[in-house]
């Protein structure tokens, strides 16, 4: 008896705890549990047989024989591969660092959440609606250049169908359609609810997506929200001020340099500059 009971010990010893193994890659009872969070709700009950947890960490195999291949072929060595992989790496760290946060640093209070909604009541118990069209430019310079047009009577509509590099809204005169504060990035809401009468244009805008001219074409009223409607908003605008405090520190903990000077030279893969030639020919 104890001499089976030694084999089994042995058996169990060489298998180092893991279910499969590829090459070198093993998978261990804990990633393989791990990957079975991953799966969709609707497809659980089936991973609790036998029969599904075996189909799956077929598909598991699988797909680590096909990484292996793609190892023996040095794929995981080009530049483009490890871009992407390097990309999402620094995904799946910036996801984990802001969880972490919202438990420290960015954490929001009930307390704070109470004072801000009862501090801005009139806005929650009746919040405006803005409607706007716009123009987003690749660069200041050309922003301008479409402003400048703009007051001297060319047409908005117009302007934003030939140059708006925004092509879903260029399509329709740059219109946006109707939207309330915390739908759009704070820069862009900041611009277009300074916006007081019809027809009023912005000056240039910066935001993350580049320069917009914002007109204002619509006002109106939306349903009152209650604390408890409004709390997610409430909660991501004061996380995202508690992250730009955060951030100010640690960029200059970092030594964060940025060279907003070579932008204008510097295209998306998919966009072709004009070139000047041809564009003053084509005049």
């Amino acid at each position: 008896m104890k001499k089976i009971f030694l084999a089994l010990i042995l058996i169990a010893g060489c298998t180092d705890g893991y279910v499969a193994r590829v090459g070198s890659d093993k998978i261990t009872e804990g990633s393989f549990k791990n990957r079975m969070l991953d799966v969709p709700t609707y497809y659980r009950g089936f991973l609790e047989t036998e029969g599904g947890r075996r189909q799956y960490l077929e598909g598991i195999v699988n797909e680590s024989i096909l990484v292996e291949l793609a190892k023996a072929k040095g794929i995981h060595r080009r530049p483009e591969v490890r871009d992407r992989i390097k990309a999402l790496e620094d995904q799946i760290l910036l996801e984990q660092v802001v969880e972490e946060l919202k438990k420290g640093p960015l954490k929001i209070e009930e307390a704070e959440i109470e004072e801000y909604y009862q501090k801005n009541q009139d806005f929650y118990l009746h919040p405006p609606r803005m409607r706007v069209s716009h123009i987003l430019a690749a660069s200041k310079d050309e922003a301008a250049n479409v402003l400048a047009q703009i007051k001297d009577g060319v047409s908005f509509s117009k302007l934003a169908s030939e140059n708006s590099i925004d092509r879903n809204t260029a399509q329709k005169g740059g219109d946006i359609d109707y939207f309330e504060r915390g739908d759009m990035v704070p820069e862009f809401e900041e611009a277009a609810f300074k916006l007081q009468n019809i027809g009023d244009i912005s000056p240039v805008v910066k935001t993350p997506f580049g320069w917009h001219i914002i007109k204002l074409t619509g006002r109106s009223t939306a349903v009152s929200k209650t604390k408890e409607d409004a709390r997610d908003e409430i909660v991501q605008f004061l996380s995202k001020q508690k992250l730009d405090g955060l951030l100010v520190f640690y960029k200059k903990k970092f030594n964060v340099k940025v060279n907003y000077d070579r932008l204008p030279h510097i295209y998306p893969p998919w966009y072709i500059p004009k070139e000047e030639g041809k564009e003053e020919n084509s005049k």
